[in-house]
């Protein structure tokens, strides 16, 4: 099993090096738990520290937004820009879909063309479950997620997908809980108040063909983005 380091401390020491490389990693929690941070500083990390260009793609925040947000953790998003990354605003109209315009090809040929422009390595589809609410068809949104599946494996991308997935147990009774067995490698965020205060937690759920800890760990998100407290 290859890996690819991901940079956020902590975390690749609990999974002997960080995610499993040209395969997909599928990151879910409630809001406010660090999905977004957790995938962006992965992609960061991979263009700055180790020379894998990256796309990053949103289904519901505007990119912009994503990259001011990421300003506060010191990031150089914008030299990054314009050699090691690409922000792909994917937001889709509800009546667009439904009038059947929306076309998931066109847009992975768009980024297949990014991919080779600029040697990508790594791929985010960040809020992926807003686009398969939208499709209002379980149906349909199995057959998009398992296409997005192959593209990943076609293109020997390691990709990460993160879906808002709350509660007590996160994705049983979720319509989109087939993701988990799609994917190599499962992340659960949390974001929950203990006494009134807050605490923030990881835990690695599965990966297939290797040891990792599987034990919860807190996680902090301060000034340089998110640490894992891997002791």
């Amino acid at each position: 099993m290859n890996k690819s380091s991901t940079g956020i401390e902590g975390f690749d020491t609990i999974t002997g090096g960080g995610l499993p490389t040209a395969r997909t990693s599928l990151i879910f929690g409630g809001p406010g738990s660090g999905k977004t941070i957790f995938a962006l500083q992965a992609l960061v990390n991979g263009a700055r520290q180790f020379n894998e260009p990256g796309l990053f793609v949103t289904f519901e925040e505007n990119s912009r937004e994503i990259l001011a947000n990421a300003k506060s953790f010191g990031w150089d998003l914008d030299s990054l820009e314009k050699s090691g990354l690409f922000f792909l605003d994917a937001r889709t109209s509800p009546d667009v879909v439904k009038a059947g315009s929306f076309n998931l090809e066109s847009m992975l040929a768009t980024l297949g063309a990014k991919i080779q422009e600029i040697g990508a390595r790594r791929i985010v589809f960040d809020s992926l479950d807003v686009l398969l609410t939208l499709l209002d068809d379980p149906n349909a949104a199995r057959s998009e997620s398992y296409r997005i599946s192959d593209w990943l494996t076609d293109n020997e991308l390691t990709g990460l997908i993160t879906i808002r997935a709350p509660g007590w147990d996160p994705l049983l009774n979720q319509p989109f809980a087939f993701l988990q067995f799609l994917a190599d490698c499962l992340i659960h965020l949390d974001h929950a108040t203990h006494d009134r205060v807050s605490l923030r937690t990881l835990r690695v759920v599965k990966y297939r063909g290797t040891q990792f800890a599987e034990n919860e760990f807190p996680i902090s998100i301060g000034r340089n983005g998110m640490e894992v407290a891997s002791f």
